[in-house]
C-alpha cells in the first residue's frame, strides 16, 4: 500500500485541479485487435485489470477501489481498462489505450503482466508503472522455451509490489482450527509461487 501511494504521488504532484477530481471508470472489455477510441474524459491514473473484472469482490475490485480513492483525494481522474482476452497482446493494447487517453500512471494487477511490463516500461519512459504481485524474478527475460534468463530489467519508472502470502495463509489456517475444523484441505488453483506460499502458510497455521 505504501509503495502504491508513493508511486501514485508522482502523478499527484503534477495533477489536475480539484474541480477535475471525479473518477470516471470506463470498462474497455471490447479492446481487441482494433483498439477502441480513447474516451473523451481523459485519464490520469489507469488500472488495467487481470483476467477478472472490477466487480470480482477480490483482487481487481479492491485494487481499483484503492486507485479511485487515491485519485479522489488528489484531484485526479481514474479509469480502468479491461483486456479483451488473456494474452500479452491484449494487455498491451489495453495499456496503450490507457496511455493514449492521457494516463501518466498505470497500475496493473497480477504476475501475468510481467512480459507486457518489460516492453511497456521502455516504450513509455514518461509513464509510471505500478505492478501488483509482480516480482523482480518475473521481470527476467525468457528464452524460446519460456525459461527465465539473465538479470531482471526494471527501469526507473517501474515499481513492483509483492506480498507475503504465507502470512494471511497462516492466519486462515489458525482461524479455521480455532473454529473447530480439524481436517483441512487447500485448493489453490494454479501452482504459481504466490499460491504455493499461501498454501504453505495455511498448513503451518493449522
Amino acid at each position: 500500500v505504501l509503495a502504491l501511494t508513493m508511486g501514485l504521488s508522482l502523478v499527484a504532484c503534477g495533477g489536475a485541479p480539484a474541480s477535475e477530481s471525479t473518477s470516471n471508470p470506463a470498462d474497455t472489455s471490447e479492446v481487441s485487435s482494433e483498439a477502441s477510441q480513447p474516451s473523451a474524459s481523459g485519464t490520469d491514473v489507469a488500472f488495467i485489470t487481470d483476467v477478472g473484472n472490477i466487480d470480482d469482490n477480490s483482487f481487481n475490485q479492491f485494487t481499483y477501489e484503492g486507485v479511485t480513492k487515491f485519485c479522489e483525494d488528489n484531484g485526479l481522474k481514474a479509469n480502468y481498462f479491461r483486456p479483451a482476452e488473456d494474452t500479452d497482446e491484449a494487455r498491451m493494447k489495453a495499456m496503450s489505450q490507457a496511455i493514449d487517453d492521457g494516463a501518466k500512471a498505470v497500475v496493473m494487477a497480477g504476475f501475468l503482466f510481467a512480459p507486457t511490463l518489460r516492453q511497456a516500461q521502455e516504450k513509455w519512459p514518461d509513464v509510471q508503472f505500478l505492478a501488483l504481485d509482480v516480482s523482480s524474478f518475473d521481470m527476467k527475460d525468457v528464452d524460446e522455451k519460456g525459461n527465465p534468463v539473465g538479470d531482471p530489467v526494471i527501469t526507473d519508472n517501474t515499481s513492483l509490489i509483492t506480498y507475503k502470502e504465507e502470512q494471511p495463509g497462516y492466519l486462515a489456517g489458525y482461524a479455521a482450527v480455532a473454529d473447530g475444523y480439524k481436517n483441512l484441505g487447500f485448493l489453490g488453483g494454479v501452482a504459481v509461487p504466490a499460491v504455493v506460499r499461501y498454501g504453505q502458510g495455511l498448513c503451518s497455521g493449522r
